[in-house]
């Protein structure tokens, strides 16, 4: 009946439309609500905070004693003998140092005796060994003590003993005496410590720089999957697996493995350049202070690397030109603690490999005469390039004690100054370094060379500091000479007097504050300069 209406009405047409329009609108609205995707509602997932210090198993702490150094070396080598300071007042400095140069060093090669006491939380270990030597080179020695479950903290004590013995008539009496000692407090949880010494501290994390000693340590426990690194942080700090090992692993991709960044404060999943990070500003970048962390290297605390190789003994000939003197070539264990020493006074670590890291304290070929070691003659080198692994390069700066030479300056296209020759031979001593020619003379003799030379390297030159490598007057007792008020070993006046230091900048108006101009990324810069003293 309705549609009939609807037909015989005039308003036919239109109502039919608008009921088109509206079944239209109705049957989208429909597809549009049928055809959407429900939306599917999920529950935030919140990861529950580990509370504990880790699963059920033996629960430990560890100490290993990496090396242990006594201090002091350059005041003994300097007064042992007999009658120190006896030729220190004649008027003629010439004279003065050429005869403090002869004195016998009877007692310079006297070595210090020590040991250790080291306590752990309630146990107490005296150290298996008693030293007699100034370092103990890396000995990595392991004590650990189990200690009682879900324990949070642990106490780590250790006390170097001096044992010290004196003459009484026909009988030696030895005492031991309590040196230096250092407490730190270990944080289970975090695998952090703290006291006297912690994490970025002046003196390096893991350094105790004592006023007699200085030791390297690392404080650690036992983990579930046997990387160091506590289950506590792995859980709630990284956000890495507690029980897979991390010790290689690098989960950011930046070429450095969690373990290292853990211990060192960087994020082990965020990328981080290491290869251009150098926070010490020694020269190492990341990614080398991370190869070098079995010989004790740290990103935040300076370092210098030296490797050294020996050329073969000098043959013993009399009356000939050449002076061939039959001298043997090495880098005195005495030398290299000078001048360890010293720069440990500046807050700059020093290690050696004169075969002690594997690679150093190779026998080179003799080569006849002073000429073989000159840059030009290709010697050096050669023994650059083939003796001196390019994997160190960069990393290592190249020592040659040879029979000639005396210079620091590059070796290949690269132009790094990051090797240099050190002369050993009679007349050098003699006459370069005012008659050195006693056995402890000789020492402290060669240890200023290397310091010489390495000085180069850290950046002194001519160009910079015009009283480098100064010989414009060798009488440094008359005082109206520009570079009189530079006393450092870069100025051959007080080279010749056997002056075993840079300037600190407080001697006069002419004078270079050379510790504060140390530059340890030097090395790694080219340079086209050049410099040498000559062998003889």
């Amino acid at each position: 009946m309705l549609l009939f209406r609807l037909k015989t009405s005039k308003n036919f047409k239109p109502a039919i439309a608008v009921l088109i329009v509206i079944i239209l609108i109705g049957a989208g609205i429909y597809a549009y609500t049928a055809y959407q995707p429900k939306e599917e509602k999920t529950e935030e997932i919140t990861k529950e905070p580990y509370d504990k210090v880790g699963p059920d198993v033996l629960q430990s702490v560890y100490l290993t004693i990496h090396r242990i150094r006594k201090k002091g070396i350059i005041d003994h080598m300097e007064n042992a003998g007999l009658f120190p300071n006896i030729f220190k007042n004649i008027k003629n400095q010439r004279i003065s140092d050429f005869l403090e140069g002869m004195r016998p060093g009877i007692g310079w090669d006297e070595k210090p005796t020590f040991s250790y006491v080291a306590t752990l939380y309630d146990y107490t270990e005296t150290g298996r060994d008693i030293y007699k030597d100034w370092d103990t080179g890396y000995i990595n020695q392991v004590i650990w003590r189990k200690v009682e479950d879900e324990q949070l903290t642990a106490d780590v004590d250790l006390t170097i003993i001096e044992h010290q013995t004196q003459k009484k008539l026909l009988r030696s009496i030895t005492t031991k005496k309590e040196m230096d000692a250092f407490k730190v407090t270990y944080d289970f949880k975090t695998g952090r410590w703290s006291g006297d010494d912690s994490f970025n501290d002046t003196d390096g994390y893991g350094h105790y720089n004592g006023d007699n000693y200085e030791i390297w340590f690392t404080v650690s426990q036992n983990s579930e999957d046997g990387d160091v690194i506590p289950y506590w942080t792995e859980y709630n700090i990284l956000g890495t697996d507690p029980e897979v090992d991390d010790t290689n692993l690098d989960p950011d991709g930046d070429g450095i493995p969690t373990v290292w960044e853990w211990k060192w404060g960087y994020d082990p999943l965020v990328y981080d350049n290491h290869s251009i990070l150098d926070p010490d500003l020694d020269g190492l970048q990341n990614t080398e202070e991370y190869k070098m962390a079995k010989w004790l290297a740290n990103p935040y605390h300076q370092e210098i690397y030296l490797e050294v190789d020996n050329m073969a003994q000098t043959p013993k000939k009399l009356f000939n030109r050449d002076g061939y003197d039959g001298w043997e070539h090495e880098f005195y264990f005495e030398s290299q603690q000078m001048l360890i020493d010293r720069f440990a006074q500046h807050n700059i670590a020093v290690h050696i490999d004169d075969g002690r890291m594997g690679e150093g304290g190779e026998t080179l070929p003799f080569g006849r005469g002073n000429n073989a070691y000159e840059q030009d003659s290709g010697v050096v080198a050669g023994f650059y390039k083939n003796n001196f692994n390019d994997e160190r390069k960069g990393i290592f700066r190249y020592v040659v004690v040879a029979y000639g030479g005396g210079w620091c300056h590059p070796q290949d296209e690269k132009h790094w100054y990051d090797c240099m020759t050190v002369p050993h031979n009679q007349n050098f001593f003699k006459n370069q370094l005012s008659g050195a020619l006693s056995d402890r003379t000789i020492r402290i003799g060669q240890a200023i060379q290397v310091m010489h030379e390495l000085g180069h390297s850290l950046g002194f030159l001519y160009a910079h500091t015009p009283g480098v490598d100064n010989t414009s007057l060798r009488h440094p007792d008359v005082k109206d000479y520009p570079w009189f008020d530079y006393k450092s070993c870069m100025n051959y006046d007080y080279f010749m007097q056997r002056l075993f230091d840079y300037s600190d900048g407080t001697n006069g108006p002419n004078d270079t504050d050379d510790w504060s101009a140390v530059d340890l990324t030097f090395f790694q810069r080219s340079s086209p300069e050049m410099e040498g003293l000559g062998a003889l």
